[in-house]
């Protein structure tokens, strides 16, 4: 009788210590996860100058659509007027996918379309997105840094 007792106040006592356990590695507050957007910053090939921030191109007119769908597809924008840089930042994926083509449009001004897969790992904490193929079309040069999230495209 004793050992059933023992052994169950040993199988309680591991079960209370793994829900610990568990509780602490699930607590994501002092985790800061990665964006996983893609950012881009549009550049004129000749000057170097971001083409937003110098006013040749405006944000107003900015398109992105997702080609497989003809929809809209989801972005933000930001200027620094510090580092004289203005970006745009494609929302990130919650599902893997495969041969993504997004347009990027300014009328009477520039298309571009961007294409990759994309691989979406979803984590205890933070959610991935791991990019692969990235390539734009009709751009002369694209530069990559930053762990492949951020483009400076130049057209």
């Amino acid at each position: 009788m004793k050992r059933l007792i023992g052994a169950l106040a040993f199988i309680i006592m591991l079960s209370s210590c793994s829900s610990d356990l568990d509780s602490a590695l699930a607590d994501c507050s002092a985790v800061s996860c990665a964006s996983g957007n893609i950012i881009i910053q549009f550049l004129d090939t000749e000057t170097g100058e971001d083409v937003f921030f110098n006013d040749t191109y405006s944000f107003d007119e900015l398109v992105v659509t997702d080609v497989s769908n003809n929809a809209d597809f989801p972005f933000f924008t930001g200027i620094s007027d510090e580092s004289q840089m203005a970006q745009v930042a494609l929302n990130a994926f919650s599902e893997s996918r495969s041969n993504v083509v997004l347009r990027i449009t300014v009328p009477d001004g520039f298309e571009t379309d961007l294409s990759f897969d994309v691989e979406f790992q979803e984590g205890e904490c933070c959610n991935v997105n791991n990019y692969s193929d990235v390539q734009f079309s009709n751009v002369e040069n694209v530069v990559q840094s930053q762990g492949g999230f951020f483009y400076n495209v130049y057209l």
